[in-house]
């Protein structure tokens, strides 16, 4: 009998502790681990960007393709429709990029998903952040602002440090008071990779959202080869947490619009990826696999 209890016991102590995942993947509310942007621009014109004055934003993708031919990752400004980036450099430099009708998105949020069989290197996550771009007061219609106020040469709506922050452990995103851990990103689509062949239920990751108090600008808007990195928002990383190489750190992208058509103040926008034996075209993302 004595046996017996000791092999129940083990046999409880193995069992593995399910993944707390969101509870939803579009149509939802999220606060980012540096709190929802208040203002339109760094002029000090205050707007809240929240749906409901909740202090969250509102992911709100509503079919399987809208949104998602937009926005893009990009290793140069040069190439706008960007590239499904894999590198082992735990410090580098990439942009967001807009090739959507929309001239101006007026916030962009950074994704960051962690996963590692290595426990410590989830446990002792840590990346500083530096972004830069342009960011304004909100137009109608989800617009930048006039050309002739945007350009470089006024460099008014031009920031070089929209945000300098360091992110870590603290920053996982949470629900029902535990961290979230799931295999999946948010999207109009269920279950949707977050990385680019991404072998599904493989992974589970750990999420840190970041606001970062930076808008883009598309390249519709005309004149890009004449604004500072091309309009886009550019982002440097530097993960300090020296992980294995076991680890995987994914980079995703989405934007709001305070007054978009039928989205408005809403993040409807992201970066497409595919899972492992899928294809589209258009798809571009970011993942660190150190070496």
């Amino acid at each position: 009998m004595a046996s017996a209890v000791v092999l129940l016991f083990v046999a409880l102590a193995v069992v593995p502790v399910a993944a707390v995942t969101w509870p939803s993947n579009n149509d939802t509310f999220i606060i980012p681990a540096n709190g929802i942007r208040t203002h339109g621009d760094n002029l000090g014109n205050d707007h809240d960007f929240s749906y409901n004055g909740n202090g969250s934003y509102y992911f709100w993708m509503v079919n399987g393709t809208q949104g998602m031919n937009a926005i893009h990752i990009t290793t140069s400004p040069s190439s706008p429709y960007g590239q499904a980036t894999v590198t082992d450099a735990t410090e580098g430099t990439f942009y967001v990029s807009s090739t959507g009708g929309h001239t101006g998105d007026d916030a962009v949020l950074l994704l960051i998903s962690v996963y590692s069989p290595t426990q410590s290197d989830v446990d002792d996550f840590q990346v500083h952040l530096d972004a830069s771009g342009y960011n304004w007061d909100p137009q109608t219609g989800a617009a930048a602002p006039a050309w002739t106020n945007i350009t470089h040469y006024n460099s008014t709506y031009f920031n070089s440090s929209t945000l300098d922050a360091t992110f870590n452990v603290s920053n996982y995103l949470e629900t029902s008071g535990s961290d979230v851990l799931q295999t999946w990103k948010f999207a109009p689509l269920d279950n949707y990779a977050t990385y680019e062949n991404q072998v599904m239920g493989d992974e589970n990751f750990k999420l840190i959202l970041v606001d970062l108090n930076v808008g883009t600008i598309s390249t519709t808007f005309g004149h890009t080869s004449d604004l500072d990195n091309g309009g886009f928002a550019k982002i440097h990383y530097n993960i300090t947490s020296n992980p294995s190489t076991d680890a995987k750190i994914a980079f995703n992208a989405y934007v709001y619009n305070w007054d978009a058509p039928q989205a408005k103040k809403t993040i409807h926008w992201l970066n497409r990826v595919n899972a492992y034996g899928q294809s589209a075209p258009g798809t571009s993302g970011y993942l660190v696999q150190p070496s």
